[in-house]
């Protein structure tokens, strides 16, 4: 007996394949960090790069310092770039976020589970993070390419929420215009007060003008705006600048090692040195 299987019956058994396999590796994940049994703690960052007057506040009100190469508990800090300004950051997540100009960000909730030597050879992310930030106004490159399957990152936006497990985007616009242009993976926009919901598969771009979806349209990142283009390609420069020291069983946060580019150690010496016999 010969049986015939249509295309749909064998998208579906795929797709169902796909599913129990998906489901089998969070089960897996989530039975290992049980067996931790460790809390979360603090998550930490570095700025990898800044020009231009960058405010960066704390739960007070008082200023934090926010120079190029300060280390930062992003945790409830409030970031704001003034007129023709620049900030980069890379998290210990692995995450990177890009601030243009005139852009208000802030931390809501920056928590991860602590990591070993092991864990942070793998090609994922060594921990397990949640990462919470709102966002204002302004552009905001986001780059997020080697995150835990348990980990979380949301971005609470206008009229909306936008959830990212494994991408990279660009948020650009103000409480009544938004733009979200997926650069690489899949992200989730989640509207205001009912259970809708868009997709946004690279290279798409979503535009919500007050609070309703007015277009999603195909937008390879080659034909984006210079200025875009720029702020998306600088901050996946960023997420590789950097690494963070394994911290299991210190109870601090990690503490991140820049990463010297080869090309460094071949320049000219910036002066001519004699050795004295």
């Amino acid at each position: 007996m010969c049986v015939v299987l249509d295309n749909s019956f064998l998208c579906h058994f795929f797709r169902v394949t796909k599913y129990i396999l998906y489901s089998f590796t969070l089960l897996v994940l989530l039975n290992k960090t049980a067996l931790h049994g460790e809390s979360m703690i603090s998550g930490s960052a570095i700025i990898t790069s800044c020009s231009g007057e960058v405010e960066v506040i704390n739960h007070d009100g008082k200023s934090v310092k926010s120079k190029l190469h300060t280390v930062l508990l992003p945790d409830g800090l409030n970031f704001r770039t003034g007129t023709k300004s620049r900030l980069f950051m890379t998290l210990s997540n692995g995450v990177a976020l890009g601030l243009d100009s005139e852009t208000f960000l802030q931390c809501v909730d920056y928590t991860q589970l602590p990591f070993n030597l092991e864990e942070q050879n793998r090609r994922l992310e060594a921990s397990v993070s949640r990462l919470y930030l709102k966002y204002k106004e302004g552009l905001l490159a986001i780059a997020s390419n080697y995150l835990s399957p348990l980990s979380e990152i949301k971005i609470i936006l206008p009229d909306g929420e936008l959830r990212l497990y494994k991408g990279s985007c660009l948020i650009e616009g103000d409480a009544t215009d938004l733009q979200i242009t997926a650069t690489e993976g899949t992200l989730t926009y989640y509207y205001t007060g009912n259970n809708n919901h868009e997709y946004i598969t690279a290279p798409e771009s979503l535009r919500i003008l007050e609070g309703k979806k007015k277009a999603i349209v195909n937008l390879p990142i080659n034909t984006l705006n210079p200025k875009l283009l720029s702020l998306s390609r600088a901050t996946h420069n960023a997420s590789r600048r950097v690494q963070f020291k394994p911290n299991k069983g210190s109870g601090l946060a990690p503490e991140p090692v820049l990463i010297v580019r080869p090309e460094y150690f071949e320049q000219p010496t910036v002066r001519p040195y004699r050795f004295r016999n």
